[in-house]
């Protein structure tokens, strides 16, 4: 993946790991709206060291937080929907398709090809399978 590099070292998965236990040590078991909001941003700063590298642009963190935001709206709204019908398994394997699509599409405004393939550990060529299927 060249092009990762640039934004220094990267979390182990090890050190992944014991920063996400960290993360929810001592949480409350119902943890209030706005201490649910800062662990899921620090999820995705977590994940991003992991992925791509702990000095990856600020700006571009934020931009993929804006999206994770709208993502998780669009996601309870799919389990809203879960609830209220019990629809076929297809539909709403089709709706969770279209769900991880999206996300990728959005993140892909932000990420090159070569941070998207690692941030979702995809192999080349493996987005366009992605939102190619179940249009």
């Amino acid at each position: 993946m060249k092009g990762i590099e640039r934004y220094g070292s990267r979390l182990s998965d090890r050190e992944y790991e014991k920063r996400i236990v960290e993360l929810y040590s001592g949480l409350p078991p119902i943890p209030d709206k706005r201490t649910e909001e800062r662990i899921r941003r620090r999820e995705l700063d977590l994940a991003i060291d992991h992925r791509l590298g702990q000095d990856f642009p600020m700006e571009r963190r934020d931009a993929l937080w804006d999206i994770q935001r709208r993502v998780e709206k669009k996601r309870g709204r799919l389990f809203f929907h879960w609830l209220l019908s019990y629809i076929s398994h297809g539909w709403l394997n089709r709706r969770s398709n279209k769900l991880m699509r999206y996300l990728v599409d959005e993140y892909a405004k932000i990420l090159t090809e070569d941070e998207l393939q690692a941030f979702f550990d995809l192999e080349k060529n493996e987005r366009s399978t992605l939102s190619d299927n179940n249009h």
